[in-house]
């Protein structure tokens, strides 16, 4: 959910696509061709810790999804299997990684196609530490995105009281994560 480009749709939309398609691709996405050595598929839970983005974005709880998992040197991949770039981080010898990514986005929409005001950014970050093994048989983790209005921009509709999805801005959400090699 690292890298779409949902133009043109509310936030809303964008966030309910995202979570679906990523609970249906992966029985019908393959991804071969990852950096090193592949570990295979993994089945994720994610369990919602914390949410003060509010209920407008819908987070699911559970979050049911499949990644793919390799290692190349000290460097971790994670493909989310919808064609979005990997992530990518460190990795130590005793399983811990961490891969971050952000993407900023114009959410406004006008008639005609003409973007607003308003551009977030959103952070993400992915801690995992590997169970022991080639492939490792599973992983625990956390996964949080914070949404925030970058500098210079106005995003008081994307607001709950203006008809938005968030209840403020900046604002956060995390996953405990658990996944098993498929």
């Amino acid at each position: 959910m690292l890298r779409r480009d949902f133009r043109g749709k509310p936030p809303l939309c964008r966030w309910a696509l995202v979570l679906s398609v990523l609970s249906v691709l992966p029985g019908l996405v393959s991804c071969t061709n990852l950096p090193g050595t592949t570990y295979g598929t993994y089945g994720v839970t994610g369990t919602l810790g914390s949410n003060t983005c509010g209920p407008g974005i819908a987070a699911p709880d559970p979050w049911e999804f499949s990644v793919l998992l390799s290692k190349a040197g000290a460097t971790l991949y994670w493909s989310w299997m919808d064609g979005s770039p990997l992530l990518s981080g460190p990795v130590n010898v005793s399983g811990n990684a961490t891969l971050t990514a952000h993407e900023i986005d114009n959410v406004d929409t006008r008639d005609g196609g003409v973007q607003g005001p308003c551009d977030l950014q959103r952070n993400d970050q992915i801690n995992l530490t590997l169970a022991e093994g080639t492939p490792p048989a599973s992983f625990e983790g956390t996964v949080s995105y914070t949404f925030s209005v970058q500098v210079g921009a106005n995003c008081n509709d994307q607001l709950a009281p203006s008809g938005g999805m968030y209840s403020q801005l900046p604002c956060g959400l995390s996953y405990a994560l658990s996944g098993a090699h498929q």
